[in-house]
C-alpha cells in the first residue's frame, strides 16, 4: 500500500504543484520549479547510482520547453519538445515492430522487470500495436494542444495521457501477455507496479 501511495503521489503532486504555480505566477516560474524538482531527483539518483533514462529525458524535455517558450513567446509551445520526442519514439516503435522486437521490453528496460525476461520478444507483436496506438494518441493530443486548445485544458488532457494512461497501458499489456500465454501462465512481477516512471513526459 505504501509503495502504491508513493507512486500515486509522485505522479500527481508535481503536476498539481506545476499547475498552481502556473495559475499564480505563470508558466516560466512553474517550469523553473519543475526543473528544480527534476534536478533534485537526478542528484538523488546519481548518489544512489540508479539514474533512469526517463529522468534524464524528463529534465531535457523541461529545458527544451523553456527554450521554446522563451524564443517563441507562446506558452502553448511548452508541448513542442515532447511532441517531437513522441514522434521519434513512435517511429522507433514501428521499426521495432517490423523487426519483431518488443516495445514493452524496451520501455521497461530501466526498471529491471524480471518477469518480462521470460517472455520471448517475437511473441509481443499485439502488445506492440497497443503501444503504437497509445503514442499515436499522445501525438494527437499534443498537436491539438499546440494548435487548438487552451493551455489549461491541454495541460490536464496531456497529464491524463501521461503517467495515468501509461499505467493503464502497462496493465493492458500484462493482461494481453497472460492471455497469450494462457497455457503456460507468466507470473508478472510486482516490480512493474513499483517501477512505473515517476517523472518526465514521455
Amino acid at each position: 500500500m505504501k509503495k502504491t501511495l508513493r507512486v500515486i503521489s509522485n505522479m500527481v503532486l508535481p503536476s498539481l504543484l506545476f499547475f498552481v504555480v502556473y495559475k499564480v505566477l505563470g508558466v516560466i516560474p512553474a517550469m523553473v520549479l519543475s526543473g528544480v524538482v527534476s534536478v533534485g531527483r537526478l542528484v538523488v539518483s546519481l548518489k544512489q547510482g540508479n539514474v533512469k533514462n526517463s529522468q534524464v529525458l524528463g529534465f531535457l524535455g523541461l529545458v527544451g520547453s523553456a527554450v521554446t517558450i522563451i524564443f517563441t513567446g507562446n506558452e502553448k509551445y511548452y508541448y513542442a519538445p515532447a511532441l517531437i520526442q513522441n514522434v521519434i519514439l513512435l517511429t522507433l516503435f514501428v521499426i521495432m515492430c517490423m523487426r519483431h522486437k518488443s516495445v514493452l521490453h524496451y520501455m521497461a528496460k530501466d526498471f529491471d522487470v524480471k518477469a518480462l525476461k521470460e517472455v520471448p520478444e517475437e511473441r509481443m507483436m499485439n502488445v506492440n500495436l497497443l503501444w503504437i496506438a497509445f503514442f499515436v494518441l499522445k501525438i494527437i493530443s499534443k498537436t491539438l494542444a499546440i494548435f487548438n486548445l487552451d493551455f489549461q485544458t491541454s495541460y490536464w488532457l496531456i497529464f491524463i495521457l501521461g503517467d495515468p494512461m501509461t499505467i493503464i497501458v502497462v496493465i493492458l499489456s500484462i493482461w494481453m501477455i497472460r492471455r497469450s500465454f494462457a497455457k503456460n501462465p507468466i507470473t508478472v512481477s510486482e516490480d512493474i507496479a513499483d517501477n512505473i516512471p515517476e517523472d518526465g513526459e514521455v
